[in-house]
């Protein structure tokens, strides 16, 4: 999950102060649908470049609910006009009361991800250290470094002495693999740090504009995020970066800080396509939603969102592969690195 900190440099950077709870409103199925779609007509970032027409979803789905609606109708009528968003970003949250599911948006709500399988790479890493929960060390052979980032989620702070104790021990490597697959993301700055630990040079790597207006098309200034050195040291040799779909947040912000890095390369399949900040909002019954506010963009000007990141060298592990105890997307890393 993306963190709440880059939302509030953006909301700071644009005059405006995050207001995450609204009016009261009356507790009706109508009034409900109405704040839903209402919220993300106001706050979500991304309707423009997904050429998302918000109005029409609105006339297609509201006919659909009435006083007599019941939960179990007004989930069913919700999840459908998330799904127009196709956004792994967002989800809805019912009360435990209804006993309904929590529904996830995008390719991730719909699908499961077969292509990755924990206990196959462990047959290939040796020299296994656990640094932290999300941080853990091993090597290939003898000259290949394997890195397992699971998020982004603890103290900035503990942040310098982590990849201290990471890049020390993997020091003697000829590469590094990255292994990002899963990884559902965290603080984009702590990201932009561990990044920056592989940097040489100063480059561009992101940028990001916060929703301000009523329009689709009202946006903060842009901000910019560079990648460059930081830390005591850094480490420039060959890296390799493994992705596949569950990849995303900010795990798609530290790749594109990453490539920026010439000595960087991206394996794997395609991100998730969910790069923009979130902010939860409670409906008046008490269920609670995720939008994404804001629109990210690469180095180039491209936005991503429910596109992703398309690797350099693209290799998707079928679950035929992982069964046999194989790791298609692993096996091309190391050949890069040896």
């Amino acid at each position: 999950m993306k963190s709440i900190r880059l939302i509030l440099v953006l909301f700071i950077a644009s005059g405006c102060s995050p207001k995450l709870l609204g009016p009261q409103t009356a507790n009706t199925p109508m009034t409900n649908f109405d704040q839903l779609w209402k919220e993300y007509d106001q706050l979500y970032g991304a309707f423009e470049p997904k050429k998302i027409d918000w109005d029409d979803a609105y006339k297609t789905y509201r006919p659909q609910i009435n006083e007599q609606s019941t939960d179990a109708d007004l989930y069913r009528v919700m999840t459908s006009l998330l799904d127009v968003l196709d956004d792994n970003h967002v989800y809805l949250r019912p009360t435990a009361a209804t006993k309904l599911p929590w529904y996830s948006g995008g390719i991730l709500g719909r699908t499961k991800v077969d292509d990755y399988n924990g206990e196959v790479v462990k047959t290939y890493v040796s020299a296994t250290r656990p640094i932290t929960d999300e941080f853990e060390c091993g090597k290939i052979g003898p000259h290949v470094g394997y890195l397992l980032l699971k998020g982004f989620e603890a103290s900035f702070a503990t942040y310098e002495k982590t990849m201290d104790s990471v890049l020390t021990y993997l020091a003697d490597t000829k590469g590094i693999i990255i292994d990002l697959r899963n990884n559902g993301g965290g603080e984009d700055r702590v990201a932009q740090y561990v990044a920056n630990r592989f940097a040489s040079e100063r480059h561009r790597s992101f940028t990001a504009r916060l929703r301000n207006g009523p329009r689709h098309a009202d946006f903060a200034p842009e901000l910019t995020f560079y990648t460059e050195p930081a830390g005591r040291f850094q480490y420039t040799k060959p890296v390799v970066v493994l992705t596949n779909r569950s990849s995303y947040s900010s795990a798609e912000t530290f790749v594109l800080a990453m490539i920026q890095n010439k000595q960087v390369t991206q394996v794997g399949d395609v991100t998730g396509g969910a790069l923009s900040d979130a902010i939860t909002r409670d409906l008046p019954n008490g269920w609670s939603i995720r939008v994404p506010i804001a629109d990210v963009r690469n180095a180039t000007g491209q936005n991503l969102e429910g596109i992703g990141i398309m690797p350099k060298i693209r290799v998707k592990n079928t679950s035929d592969d992982l069964k046999a105890g194989h790791d298609r997307a692993l096996e091309r890393a190391i050949e890069l690195l040896q």
